[in-house]
């Protein structure tokens, strides 16, 4: 005798249809739809299990195909993807044996003066309104500790002002220390134009 099909109650008009054809649903690999926790853990061991199994049987199928070409044959590593592998290559890159365009960009180079001690680089250190005691020492050791560097007090100059002050003056650099709880914790350095 054959299963008899039955039709829904009257009450279920509405919801979900009930699965007649019997399709069974895809088993997926992320067991996040799974709510009890002991249930999804133990699905997910499961998971790990299998797919440790799965690479252990690729990695056999491998050296027994490396083993059928003859041991003068290298075996034939798979390379891990990295950001390097993957990038995809633009005319645009600069490679680095690209010697043209590394001898330009160095000539073009605005710091490169600075690096070959033609310009002398001149700092203006300065604070943040009201700075503390311990403030001042980190601004001496930090005197002591660059050359050409000189400390003019913020008062209630702005920021603006400072810095017209300084290119007036030729400074090349200023840097403006900040703190919080008598606790240097930032530091702006910022290049002035010429």
């Amino acid at each position: 005798m054959g299963k008899r099909k039955t039709k829904p109650d009257a009450s279920l008009k509405g919801k979900k249809p009930i699965n007649t054809a019997g399709a069974v649903r895809p088993v997926s690999n992320n067991p996040g739809h799974i709510r009890n926790k002991l249930k999804r853990s133990e699905v997910y061991g499961k998971y790990l299990l299998e797919k440790k199994a799965q690479k252990r049987k690729d990695r056999l199928k491998r050296a027994k195909e490396a083993e059928a070409l003859g041991e003068d044959v290298a075996v034939e590593k798979k390379q891990p993807r990295t950001l390097e592998n993957t990038r995809e290559k633009e005319e645009t890159m600069v490679q680095p044996d690209d010697d043209e365009v590394l001898l330009v960009e160095d000539a073009n180079d605005e710091f490169a003066p600075y690096f070959s001690d033609d310009i002398r680089p001149k700092l203006l250190i300065t604070t943040r309104p009201r700075p503390s005691k311990e403030l001042f020492h980190f601004i001496a050791d930090l005197m002591q500790l660059i050359p050409q560097s000189f400390f003019y007090p913020r008062k209630s100059y702005s920021i603006k002002d400072i810095v017209g002050y300084a290119s007036n003056k030729k400074f090349t650099h200023v840097i403006v220390l900040s703190e919080k709880s008598k606790v240097c914790n930032g530091m702006i350095v910022s290049h002035l134009p010429k």
